[in-house]
C-alpha cells in the first residue's frame, strides 16, 4: 500500500503514515512481521495467545487465510480443554481510522462483518472469534475497544442502547466512533439503519482490541516472546532465544506472502539445524538419540465389553495423519515427520523426516518415501535405518504396492515397478504421461491415470493398464474433453466418475482386460468418492445424499435411494448390508444390498466426515465432533463411543490388527485400543 501523506484524521488524531499489514510506509511490514513472531512463538511453546482464550493452546497459524477467513491477515487456531477446536480471525492494523471515508477501513469492518454473518453459528459459541491488532496510540482503535467492551457485556441490542442512552455511559467521542462504524456497516448491507445497528452491535460484542507493543521504547510483546522461547533453546539462555526471535520473524516473510498454514511439524522442520533451537520433544535423526514415549506396561490381554485403552503416546501436533500398521510397527505421518512405534507397548521405535506430508508405501518390512531430488527411499519399519537412494523416480502420494511389487510415479518419468524382495528395478518409465494420482493394482494389471504433455490443466486425461511384471502397455483410453473425477478398478472392469465440459456426469465402465467401453450412465448429482466395487455390484453415493447401485456387467441400475440431504463420504459394502455415514443429518444408515431397502439406522451427536469400517465385529465410524462410534450388526445398538476427538484433518481411518485399533487424535495422541 502506497505511504499517505501525514495529516489530520476526522476525529482529530495524526494520520498514520502506514495502513495495512503491508505497508512500505511506517515499517507496516516489519510490525508485521514481529507480531507474526511473537503468534508463532506462542505456538512452539504452548501458550495461550490473547484474543483465542486463556484455556486454549495454539495447534496452527493460518497467514493471510483468504480461504478460511475474509479477515485475511492471519488465523490462529487452538484446541480447547474440551477437545474442540477455536479460531481468532486476525486483522493487523497500525493505525486505522474506523471512518467511511477510507477505503481500508471500509474493508476491514467489511471483512469483519462477512466472518461474523458467515459463521454466526460459531462466532455465538465463542468458537469463531475476531480480533483487531493495532499499536497501542490509535486513538479509533480504543474507542472501538470501549464500544466492544460494552456491546460485549450488554448481551442483546435492545440492552446496548439502553446502555448508550444512560447518562455518563459513554463518551462523547465514543459515540461518535460509533456512528462511524454504523455508517461503515450500513454502506456495506443496503439494508435499514435498525438492521444496520444491530448487525453492528454483533460484530462489535465479537471483536476484541490487540495492542503490538512491538516498536520504540516499548518492546513488551518481544520481551515477553523472548522469555518464552528460552523453553525451546539449548542451554536456555537469553542470548539464543533473542536470535531465535529474530529467527522467527524472517519465516514470516516467507510464510505470510504464500499464505502458509504453518503447525508444530513445520515449524520444526523450518527451524531444525539452528544452533539456538533444540526442543525437547522434537524426534532425533539420529537413532542412538531417539527417546521412546512414555507408555503403560502393557498388560495381558484380554476379552473385554467394551474398547479399551491399552496406551496412548504423544505425537508432535494434532493433525496427523492416521496410522498404518505391519509387523507389530505403528507407522504415523505428522507433518514432515514419519514416526513408528511398537504396537504393543507404545514405545517409539524411530523418528525420521520423511514423506511429504503423504503416507508412506509399507511393504516388505520397509516404508518407502521419495528424498527431495526425487528418488525413492527405502527405511526399514523396525530400525528406520534409510538405503541408499532407490534407481526409480518417486514423487510422495504417487505410490502403491501389491503382491511384493512397488509401484511409483513420478509426474515427469511415468511409472516404474520396483521388486521388494529382491530390490531390482522390473521397468520404468511406462507410459511417458504425467502420471496424477497413485496407480492402482489387481492381479497382474496395474492402473494408472494420467495427463498427455500437451493437456491443458483440466484437458484430455488418459487411463492406461499395464502388465505388472513387464511394464508393456496393454490398453489406454481418453476421457477426451471429460475431467475424471474420481475413479477405482477392480479384477473385472474400472470405474470412472467423469464431469462433463456442459457441466453433466457420467458413470463409465472399462474391460479390465481389453480397455473397450462397457457402458455408461449419465448421472445427477456429484459423487462423493470413488465408486466401491462389490462382487458384480458397484456402488456410489453423491453429495446430495442418494446411494446407487449398479450391475457391473450390464450397467443395469439396481436400485437408487435417497439416504440423506448430504453424504460426503463412500460407503462401506458388506455380505449382508450397505453402511452409510451420512452428514446431514448425521447418521448412520444401513441398507439391503440388493433392494436398497432401508434396513436400520442410527443417529448421530454431529455430522459424519469419514467412511465407515469394520473393527472387532463392530460398524466403527467417527462424527465431526470427535467421537468414534460404533455399532453391533447383529442387535443394531451402539455399542461404544470413544471420545478419541479423531480429527477431520487425519487423512484416513484407524488401523486395525487382529483385535487392536490405533488413531491418531486431534489432541496429540496416538491411542491403542483393545477392541471386545
Amino acid at each position: 500500500m502506497p505511504v499517505q501523506r501525514a495529516g489530520a484524521q476526522e476525529d482529530g488524531s495524526p494520520e498514520p503514515v502506514g495502513a495495512g499489514p503491508y505497508s512500505t510506509g511506517g515499517g507496516g511490514t516489519v510490525l508485521e512481521h514481529r507480531y507474526g513472531a511473537v503468534l508463532l512463538s506462542h505456538l512452539l511453546t504452548g501458550t495461550p495467545v490473547p484474543g483465542l482464550g486463556d484455556a486454549v493452546t495454539p495447534v496452527r497459524i493460518r497467514f493471510q487465510a483468504r480461504s478460511v477467513s475474509r479477515v485475511d491477515d492471519i488465523v490462529v487456531v487452538g484446541t480447547a480443554p474440551n477437545k474442540t477446536e477455536v479460531a481468532v480471525s486476525i486483522g493487523v492494523r497500525r493505525q486505522p481510522k474506523l471512518v467511511p471515508s477510507e477505503a481500508d477501513s471500509v474493508k476491514l469492518i467489511g471483512d469483519f462483518l462477512h466472518v461474523a454473518r458467515a459463521k454466526r453459528t460459531l462466532v455465538d459459541s465463542g468458537r469463531w472469534k475476531l480480533a483487531l491488532a493495532v499499536v497501542p496510540s490509535c486513538i479509533p482503535a480504543q474507542q472501538l475497544k470501549a464500544l466492544a467492551e460494552a456491546a460485549a457485556a450488554a448481551g442483546s441490542w435492545t440492552e446496548f442502547q439502553d446502555r448508550l442512552r444512560r447518562p455518563g455511559g459513554v463518551q462523547a467521542a465514543v459515540r461518535n466512533r460509533l456512528t462511524q462504524v454504523e455508517a461503515i456497516v450500513a454502506s456495506l448491507i443496503s439494508e435499514p439503519s435498525t438492521q444496520a445497528s444491530r448487525e453492528t452491535w454483533r460484530l462489535l460484542s465479537a471483536l476484541h482490541l490487540i495492542e503490538m507493543r512491538l516498536e520504540g521504547a516499548d518492546c513488551t510483546d518481544r520481551t515477553y516472546s523472548v522469555e518464552r522461547l528460552r523453553a525451546v533453546t539449548p542451554q536456555g539462555g537469553n542470548d539464543a532465544a533473542h536470535t531465535l526471535f529474530a529467527h522467527l520473524a524472517e519465516r514470516v516473510g516467507v510464510y505470510a506472502p504464500s499464505g502458509a498454514v504453518v503447525d508444530i511439524p513445520r515449524l520444526h522442520a523450518d527451524l531444525q539445524g539452528l544452533g539456538c533451537f533444540a526442543p525437547a520433544h522434537l524426534p532425533s535423526l539420529a537413532d542412538a538419540d531417539l527417546a521412546p514415549a512414555a507408555a503403560r506396561t502393557p498388560r495381558p490381554s484380554r476379552r473385554c465389553a467394551r474398547p479399551r485403552l491399552r496406551w496412548k503416546t504423544r505425537l508432535l501436533s494434532g493433525a496427523a495423519h492416521q496410522p498404518q500398521v505391519h509387523d507389530d510397527t505403528v507407522v504415523v505421518v505428522d507433518g514432515c515427520w514419519t514416526l513408528a512405534f511398537d504396537a504393543d507397548s507404545g514405545r517409539q521405535r524411530w523418528g525420521k523426516k520423511a514423506g511429504g506430508g503423504h503416507s508412506p508405501v509399507i511393504a516388505g518390512g520397509a516404508c518407502f518415501a521419495s528424498d527431495p531430488l526425487g528418488h525413492a527411499r527405502a527405511w526399514d519399519l523396525r530400525s528406520g535405518q534409510r538405503s541408499a537412494p532407490l534407481r526409480l523416480r518417486m514423487q510422495d502420494g504417487l505410490a502403491t504396492a501389491s503382491n511384493g511389487l512397488l509401484f511409483a510415479a513420478h509426474p515427469m518419468t511415468g511409472l516404474s515397478a520396483y521388486n521388494v524382495a529382491s530390490k531390482a528395478v522390473l521397468w520404468s518409465g511406462a507410459g511417458g504421461h504425467h502420471v496424477t494420482a497413485a496407480p492402482q493394482a489387481h492381479g497382474s494389471t496395474v492402473f494408472a491415470l494420467m495427463n498427455t504433455p500437451s493437456a491443458p490443466a483440466r484437458g484430455q486425461q488418459v487411463f492406461a493398464a499395464f502388465d505388472a511384471l513387464s511394464g508393456h502397455t496393454v490398453w489406454s483410453w481418453s476421457s477426451g474433453s471429460c475431467a475424471v473425477a474420481h475413479w477405482s478398478a477392480d479384477d473385472r472392469i474400472l470405474m470412472a466418475f467423469l464431469d462433463t465440459p456442459d457441466g453433466e456426469r457420467q458413470l463409465v465402465a472399462l474391460d479390465r482386460a481389453s480397455g473397450t467401453l462397457r457402458w455408461h450412465q449419465e448421472l445427477t448429482g456429484e459423487a462423493a468418492a470413488a465408486p466401491v466395487h462389490a462382487g458384480t455390484t458397484v456402488h456410489l453415493t453423491t453429495r446430495c445424499g442418494r446411494a446407487l447401485a449398479w450391475d457391473a456387467q450390464s450397467g443395469h441400475l439396481l436400485w437408487d435411494t435417497q439416504v440423506a440431504r448430504r453424504i460426503s463420504t463412500a460407503p462401506l459394502v458388506a455380505d449382508d448390508a450397505v453402511y452409510i455415514a451420512a452428514f446431514d443429518p448425521g447418521r448412520l444408515v444401513v441398507l439391503d444390498p440388493l433392494s436398497g431397502r432401508e434396513l436400520w439406522r442410527k443417529s448421530a451427536g454431529g455430522a459424519f466426515t469419514t467412511t465407515p469400517f469394520m473393527a472387532g465385529d463392530r460398524i466403527w465410524a467417527s462424527d465431526r465432533t470427535g467421537v468414534l462410534h460404533a455399532w453391533d450388526p447383529r442387535t443394531h445398538r451402539t455399542a461404544a463411543q470413544l471420545p478419541v476427538r479423531w480429527s477431520e484433518e487425519g487423512h484416513g481411518q484407524p488401523a486395525v490388527e487382529e483385535r487392536m485399533m490405533f488413531v491418531s487424535t486431534s489432541g496429540g495422541w496416538l491411542q491403542a485400543w483393545e477392541l471386545p
